[in-house]
């Protein structure tokens, strides 16, 4: 009753009055305030009409017809055990407002344990799903390793959105430090990595505004434990990066967060909260740190989410946390400080010290009197620790001396220590030889002390300088491991056409003056394939291009860019732009497209355009471009898209998301001839659904709404034709081909298809399926034979329209592309998109197929590919056959040798066993050297090593049980070494016939081979010595093995578990285990500089890339399908991968190159770009 009666007179008051008066109250307990102040603050956010008879019934109707959906979607939510996508539910970590979070294991392509957060059944409002797909947003972008990382997202098979993260099996940061009795500088190490992590939130314009213990999580790993950052559900952008997001995080005055550790700010509905708020959680973080509880105001209330003005005030006056451990208990305080190593008294010098100092400035009231960054947090915790002044505290003298001493205490001492015995000898001076003896021992000391002080200065100065070198390189080191990441991200990426986060990814690792150039094969080969055939990209623009089209003849463009921008540019650069509408900050349009538009042929032109002064948009109509607009037709204040010519200029017709109707009206009279209703009126005026379209006859015209309903009225009767097609989603894009019989048509988010209609027969309609994104804009060219669509995946399809299928993608834009358009002689396509640019396409050079792979006939006895990789030769029977591209090469070889290699395009380096000889001949045949070899050589073995032009030959002799074993170099055919070495007769057939249990190193000095089943020998071919036995029987056989083109390191593989084990040839010590196959590993082959190792494995595995200096993997590539047991090497440049894959239920095998460009190329090709 009480509560009630205080209701009843305190509704009645302003705010501040009634807060005022209940701070005043003593007669009443804290709780009866706090559920007082919940009252009155729901009194006043009541709707109006909250207690309204007529609405209450409409509400509880409303409210009982959504809670029946909610009983029955209930029952269809999800349980452990079931699957969402790659990901199986096993049991539930926690539940939230708005979403849940399962523990799932991913089980593919890797299997791992995850966290899903998944939406609840029913809340998708608008704000949800905005607050969800920002917090996606959110993670992202972070690439921290103290910040939970997002591994992906996606829908439900329902439509329900959900993510996967990083499981994190951690402790809360409080609850880790006390239970394992961290000391306070230990516990200062990990504050200082949330910090960062914090950090690096703010830099990406993210501000988490719930930073709290139970928000970090701690887990114990061997190199030590490691923080994580968690839960960005509430977080917010900074406004810096506002513009970088397509949902807002938070609605205006909502206020969030545990009150606890909130910044005053956080509870005012006016106040701007900025990265400064989670300054001020850090800094009550760090007050639990020190004292065991988080702060607390000195005002009687307590903080709540209701009391929002009071919470402000008892913000203002914090305890210090030395005033806080004084006033504790003895015991409690003793205990406090046993949990952080430390007795009471020396817990409090530590906190009154620095610390308080530090926290006190953190949780101040006023944000501007904070810290204005994290890392001005991080480095005045760190000078604590060096002894050194921190920016927190007043610098007075004394506490700056105070600090230079305590870093220099044995130089003081010493300097002290020599001052008095100076003092003493000249006190005591009377007795001369006395004196001496002092003078002399002082002396002595001063000199003793001072070489100690030079001594220290020198130990203190090459520790320094060690210091400096093992954090330069374990920066570089670092650095490697990232490199090593984001290149297999790039591959992922590029995998899934997202061109532009794998264009970010390498365009961070561009050579930087004092920094390694990390490039690798890797990183070339990506550069190749996403760059793009652009004949030309059009100068810069500031704006968004939300369109572009070619004039009727050909040598210009119209550009449209948001803002409102139009601008005439020819493409003859002697020619300047002229612009026919200029931008406006207020015209800012919010759309993809729909406001440029040419009737056929081009001949008109009809733009959309904002007035900023009346808030009406007008349709402007120009004839020449150069010239001003013929008519200018106003439209109303309600935005509209889709604008459309008729084939002579006469009509326009255009749609207005907010009235769901399409208009169409006469240019000359601007009289309004017909109005099509196709779905109701959205509230928002700025939607970007609509479309409409002229047949090249004019005698049709098409209109599309948000309901995906397709209307196609006839000209001039305006009666729709009896096809009624549909798409699944919002309609963004018309095109009638040329002939007028097919009508395209996209659509946006839902269904990333393009959607084909025949209004002529009776065809079925056609769905293209390829595009990830939704389709912004689709047109076919002049002739009608291709059809062009832009995407939001940042790709462009070009469709055969004889079959429809997809010829050509065309990959370049860094983000969404919103129009395409193709020239008047349909030779050139432009397009231009949310990238802020404007590029022009050769047509005919993408609808160029792809360097085919070279199909041969198996099985033959040698194969050798030509330096470039474009043709080979086989031998089969002694018959030398060529394959692919062997430019003045007959169809076999007239001569029968056991060998057969190139030294060039056309010149090929043979052995021969009958007679023994080495020749050099051309692809005719023709001989131009021969060196003759021992006639009573036996069993003669040919290894060509084409990266240093070196034949090796091996032979055995009658009578001999040791095998010879001849290096010559091709140039001269002069023998370079002979020895003999004695070889068993199963290391000779692996010697001889397996290539995947020997390798040379690339002068052929030396050899490693395959013993018996698990040893692997490395003999030097130059002495004729065993080098290195290398005994492998624990792990069950020895599989494929490379040396280094030096041979000073080995490389194999082991059948016991998929790995490749790396070893020192020299010292037989092991360096490195590699783990990334999942079956036996069937070969392994180093590039020809040492810098990567190329491995393939049976079945589909993927071939794996790795670099040789940490020994990581940087790529992956996946085999062709249809297609086994891949074979992967390098050709002698360094800058082709060769991969060979059998053909399943066919004698056939083919071979495929991966180029990578040179670093001169690239360098030259980015020269010319800039």
């Amino acid at each position: 009753m009480v509560i009630e009666s205080e209701f009843a007179k305190l509704q009645l008051l302003p705010t501040e009055m009634w807060q005022a008066e209940l701070c005043g109250r003593d007669d009443l307990d804290d709780a009866q305030k706090e559920e007082i102040v919940r009252l009155l603050t729901a009194h006043k956010e009541m709707p109006e009409g909250f207690m309204d008879g007529e609405r209450v019934r409409e509400r509880y109707d409303r409210t009982k017809e959504v809670f029946e959906n909610k009983k029955e979607c209930a029952r269809s939510d999800f349980e452990a055990g079931d699957l969402i996508g790659s990901y199986s539910l096993e049991s539930k970590l926690g539940e939230g407002g708005f979403a849940v979070v399962w523990r799932a294991r991913q089980t593919e392509p890797v299997v791992r344990e995850v966290a899903l957060k998944i939406l609840k059944l029913g809340m998708d409002s608008v704000a949800i799903l905005k607050r969800f797909k920002v917090e996606q947003q959110m993670l992202a972008m972070m690439e921290h390793p103290n910040i939970a990382k997002l591994i992906e997202a996606g829908m439900t098979a329902n439509g329900r959105p959900f993510f996967a993260m990083e499981l994190v099996r951690g402790s809360p940061f409080t609850e880790y430090c006390d239970t394992r009795s961290l000391n306070v500088r230990e516990r200062l190490e990990l504050f200082s990595d949330v910090c960062l992590a914090v950090n690096h939130a703010h830099q990406k314009g993210a501000i988490h505004r719930d930073l709290k213990p139970s928000n970090i999580l701690v887990l114990d790993d061997p190199s030590g434990p490691i923080v994580k950052v968690i839960d960005f559900g509430i977080s917010q952008v900074t406004k810096r990066s506002q513009e970088h997001f397509t949902q807002a995080v938070t609605v205006p005055g909502e206020i969030l967060g545990t009150p606890t550790y909130m910044a005053p700010e956080q509870f005012s509905q006016d106040a701007s909260v900025d990265t400064r708020a989670d300054i001020h959680a850090l800094g009550a973080i760090l007050y639990e740190l020190l004292v065991g509880s988080p702060p607390a105001p000195k005002g009687r209330l307590p903080i709540s989410g209701e009391m929002r003005g009071v919470a402000g005030e008892a913000g203002r006056d914090i305890t210090r946390p030395s005033t806080v451990l004084r006033r504790l208990d003895p015991g409690d305080r003793a205990g406090i400080a046993r949990s952080r190593g430390v007795s009471g008294a020396e817990l409090l010098g530590l906190v009154r010290n620095d610390l308080e100092w530090i926290a006190m400035r953190a949780l101040d009231t006023e944000p501007e009197a904070r810290y204005a960054t994290v890392v001005g947090l991080v480095n005045d915790i760190r000078r604590s620790q060096a002894n050194e002044p921190i920016r927190a505290r007043p610098p007075s003298r004394r506490y700056v001396f105070q600090k230079y001493l305590r870093r220099n205490r044995g130089a003081v001492l010493a300097c002290c220590s020599i001052t008095l015995a100076l003092l003493v000898a000249a006190l005591f001076s009377g007795n001369q030889a006395r004196i001496s003896r002092q003078a002399a021992e002082v002396a002595e000391l001063a000199r003793r002390a001072e070489q100690e002080i030079r001594m220290r200065s020198e130990s203190t100065a090459r520790r320094a300088e060690r210091a400096e070198s093992e954090a330069v390189e374990q920066r570089e080191i670092a650095r490697r491991h990232t490199y090593a990441s984001d290149m297999l991200l790039a591959f992922q990426s590029h995998r899934q056409n997202d061109l532009r986060r794998t264009s970010r990814l390498l365009r961070q690792y561009h050579p930087v003056e004092g920094f390694e150039d990390l490039r690798g094969w890797e990183w070339r080969h990506l550069w190749g394939r996403i760059r793009a055939k652009t004949v030309v990209e059009l100068g810069s623009y500031s704006e968004r291009v939300l369109g572009a089209l070619f004039c009727s003849n050909g040598d210009a463009l119209v550009t449209y860019e948001d803002h409102g921008r139009i601008a005439l540019r020819s493409l003859n650069e002697e020619h300047p732009e002229v612009l026919l509408s200029a931008s406006s900050p207020l015209s800012r349009l919010e759309s993809s497209g729909g406001f440029l538009s040419a009737n056929p042929g081009a001949t008109m032109i009809a733009c959309l355009h904002h007035d900023g002064l009346t808030d009406d948009y007008l349709v402007k109509i120009w004839g020449d471009p150069e010239g001003p607009p013929i008519r200018s037709l106003n439209v109303g204040s309600r935005r509209p898209t889709g604008v459309a010519l008729s084939p002579g200029g006469d009509l326009v017709a255009f749609f207005v998301p907010a009235d769901g109707q399409a208009t169409i009206m006469e240019v000359t009279s601007g009289a309004v001839l017909h109005r099509e209703k196709l779905n109701r009126g959205n509230y928002s005026k700025l939607d970007q659904e609509g479309a409409c379209s002229f047949s090249s006859d004019g005698k049709l015209l098409a209109l599309g709404g948000g309901d995906g309903r397709i209307v196609i009225l006839q000209v001039p009767d305006w009666t729709p034709l009896p096809k009624k097609p549909r798409i699944t989603g919002r309609v963004t894009t018309f095109a009638f081909s040329p002939d007028g019989r097919h009508l395209c048509a996209g659509s946006l988010f839902q269904d990333p298809r393009v959607s084909v209609f025949d209004l002529v027969g009776d065809e079925e309609d056609i769905h293209l399926s390829g595009h990830s994104g939704f389709i912004a804009k689709v047109a076919f060219s002049p002739d009608g034979s291709l059809l062009a669509s832009g995407s939001g995946d940042q790709n462009i399809k070009i469709w055969r329209t004889s079959d429809w299928t997809e010829v050509a993608n065309l990959s370049g834009h860094r983000d969404e592309v919103w129009s395409v358009c193709f020239s008047p002689n349909g030779r050139t396509l432009v397009s231009s998109g949310k990238d802020q640019s404007v590029r022009l396409w050769q047509v005919e050079d993408w609808l160029k197929e792809e360097e085919a792979a070279l199909n041969l006939q198996t099985p033959f006895s040698h194969m050798a590919l030509t330096p470039e990789g474009m043709g080979a030769l086989t031998l089969r029977n002694g018959k030398v056959s060529f394959h692919g591209d062997v430019p003045g090469a007959p169809e076999a070889h007239p001569v029968d040798f056991s060998h057969a290699s190139w030294i060039s395009g056309d010149r090929l380096v043979c052995g021969g066993t009958s007679p023994p000889e080495i020749t050099i001949r051309d692809l005719t045949g023709g001989v131009e050297q021969r060196l003759d070899l021992p006639s009573e050589a036996r069993n003669l073995r040919y290894r060509f090593l084409s990266e240093s032009g070196i034949m090796v030959v091996l032979m055995t002799f009658p009578e001999s049980d040791r095998v010879r074993v001849d290096r010559y170099d091709i140039t001269s055919l002069s023998r370079r070494s002979s020895t003999s070495v004695e070889i068993s007769e199963a290391d000779w057939q692996n010697l001889g016939r397996h290539l995947e249990f020997s390798s040379f190193s690339h002068d052929g000095g030396r050899v490693a081979l395959r013993h018996d089943w698990d040893v692997v020998k490395v003999y030097d071919l130059v002495t004729g010595e065993l080098m290195r036995v290398l005994d492998n029987s624990d792990q069950h056989g020895v599989q494929g093995l490379c040396l280094s083109p030096d041979g000073e390191t080995l490389a194999y593989a082991v059948r016991k578990r998929p790995v490749i084990e790396i070893h020192d040839v020299a010292t037989g010590r092991s360096r490195a285990r590699l783990e990334g196959h999942n079956m036996v590993i069937r070969k392994l082959d180093f590039s020809p500089d040492g810098e990567r190792l190329v491995s393939t494995a049976i079945g589909s595995e993927p071939i794996l890339l790795w670099d040789t200096t940490d020994w990581e993997q940087v790529a992956s590539f996946e085999p062709t399908v249809g297609c086994v047991s891949p074979l992967a090497w390098f050709l002698r440049s360094g800058e082709e991968i060769v991969i060979r894959e059998d053909l399943l239920g066919a004698k056939q095998c083919q071979f495929r190159v991966l180029r990578a460009p040179s670093e001169e190329r690239i360098t030259q090709y980015e020269g010319r770009e800039r």
